[in-house]
């Protein structure tokens, strides 16, 4: 069998340009080699740059068994949040999974419905009482809103300000998780480096905050429709055992750092494209006054918003949150698209570029929601499109992501609802150079600014 092709030598020499430009240079070896990159990174280690909608669906679904998520990136990541359901393998999973998936039903997401819209209304009012035509970071405050909403959903508590030592020690933790990622030669964590300490810091400080949330809700289990109450109340079928406070302590780290970030990113980017394109703009704007007639998104009608939710889908292809999916390794050898793949090999779905296959997506790098279409969507294979990963790993929070990102476009975006007495008007501030950042999510770099003007 043959081996898939790739660059001479070791890409070892290269990894100061992999770290600065991870899309410049992974993109350049995708171009130039093909759907399957062999990438030699040091004698008995070797990854694989997979871009092709066929080589994720053996790798996430039908041999899903051969791979798992290796320990250079599940050491990293259960730095904060421990052994969570995004930083753990097997049977160890499959409970966790289990155990946490009934918190997302639909069911579930009702309750959170009005959490997520009281938030929005709270923010909208802010923006009331800036100057007229004041220009705001819109990046920025995605992430302050989406902060809001999370620590409400999660745990019923608002982490959104500056101050709060939470958010603060998050921050530094996801932070130090990146640079020892991308850094695998950095001194151990017990060596007393100085960011080292302050990470040992910033993590004392999350386990005491989140374990004094959970114990207090222990001993005064009130009643609450957050997310943390659902999983304090759920059980194994098998065993009937419920989460530790230490087991919970971890999947809501998990699901904070997981709930806000991609958010919040996946927002700002959808601004900054309606910006770019104020006719796909306006076309939300008589989507939802059709739709919501003067009132709010309310969950039964934000299925009805499907034109909104085509241009999220679009901005999530186009301007997706991260460049792939977590690293997954071959248990044992195996072959995809007719290439050997050796046992230990890395795979690394970048689906960064499969979005932007040009075999499956036409003119890809244009704007076009109706892409999503269902007629569309059918024609496609399913893997070519998996912002949300895909397989028994797809994210667990989807739905309601999904909801929370509607709902703010549509509030947003809306001249009418009646609830707020005025709206806005979201202009992009021309001629402002947007880079991304390639850290963890991709940002974009020194944020997105618009001039929010209100409707008359």
């Amino acid at each position: 069998m043959s081996k898939a092709p790739g660059p001479s030598g070791y890409i070892l020499l290269q990894m100061s340009q992999l770290q600065s430009q991870p899309l410049e240079y992974l993109g350049g070896l995708w171009r130039e080699y093909g759907d399957l990159v062999r990438l030699r990174v040091m004698p008995g280690f070797t990854i694989f740059l997979s871009t092709h909608p066929d080589h994720a669906e053996h790798i996430l679904s039908t041999h899903s068994e051969n791979y798992q998520k290796p320990d250079f990136f599940l050491k990293p990541m259960g730095l904060v949040q421990g052994r969570g359901l995004f930083s753990s393998e097997g049977e160890f999973w499959q409970k966790h999974r289990r155990l946490m998936q009934p918190a997302f039903q639909q069911r579930r997401l009702v309750r959170l419905h009005s959490v997520i819209w009281d938030c929005v209304e709270s923010f909208l009012q802010e923006w009331e009482e800036k100057p007229a035509g004041e220009v705001i970071d819109i990046a920025a405050e995605m992430k302050r809103l989406t902060l809001k909403i999370v620590g409400l959903a999660l745990f019923s508590v608002d982490i959104s300000d500056e101050s709060n030592r939470l958010a603060q020690a998050l921050r530094i933790g996801v932070e130090y998780v990146y640079g020892r990622l991308t850094a695998p030669l950095s001194m151990p964590v017990w060596v007393p480096t100085q960011t080292n300490r302050q990470f040992g810091q910033a993590k004392a400080t999350i386990d005491s905050v989140v374990l004094e949330i959970i114990q207090n809700r222990r001993r005064d289990p009130e009643q609450s429709d957050d997310l943390l109450s659902m999983l304090m109340n759920a059980t194994d079928e098998e065993t009937g055992k419920g989460l530790s406070d230490f087991e919970l302590l971890n999947e809501i780290i998990t699901l904070f750092n997981a709930g806000h970030d991609t958010t919040a990113t996946s927002l700002a980017w959808t601004w900054y494209l309606l910006g770019l394109h104020p006719d796909v703009a306006e076309n939300i704007q008589s989507e939802i006054e059709t739709v919501l007639q003067n009132g709010e998104p309310t969950f039964e009608k934000l299925p009805k918003l499907e034109y909104t939710r085509r241009v999220f889908d679009e901005s999530l292809r186009l301007c997706p949150p991260g460049m792939g999916l977590a690293p997954r390794a071959a248990l044992e050898a195996d072959q995809i698209g007719g290439y050997a793949i050796p046992k230990g090999s890395i795979m690394n779905i970048a689906f960064y570029f499969t979005l932007r296959h040009p075999d499956f997506w036409e003119n890809p790098e244009q704007f076009d929601p109706d892409r999503f279409l269902p007629e569309q969507v059918a024609n496609r294979p399913k893997y070519a499109y998996m912002p949300w990963g895909a397989g028994p790993h797809v994210c667990i929070g989807k739905s309601f992501a999904v909801m929370e990102s509607v709902m703010i476009l549509s509030a947003l975006a809306e001249p009418l609802v009646t609830r707020i007495a005025q709206r806005f008007r979201i202009n992009l501030v021309s001629k402002q150079p947007i880079d991304i950042d390639p850290r963890f999510t991709l940002r974009p770099k020194g944020g997105v600014k618009v001039r929010i003007e209100k409707r008359p």
